[in-house]
């Protein structure tokens, strides 16, 4: 399934920023601007994983509404 693929890699790559924001953190010297920078990209997948999920379930709700 080409879709579960696609949010499956996305919620790896999210997982992984979240690993990488932790470290940089955990740094004594963290780099601010790399943070802001991971953390836009976790936000971008985070919203990318939303609008997957909302198109999956409105698809659904097409099906079942045409059964009906």
């Amino acid at each position: 399934m080409l879709v579960q693929e696609r949010v499956d890699a996305l919620q790896r790559k999210h997982s992984m920023l979240s690993a990488l924001i932790e470290r940089e953190e955990s740094l004594p010297s963290t780099n601010d601007t790399y943070v802001r920078q991971l953390k836009r990209q976790k936000l971008m997948i985070k919203d990318i994983l939303s609008g997957v999920r909302d198109d999956l379930l409105n698809d659904i709700r097409e099906r079942q509404s045409e059964r009906a």
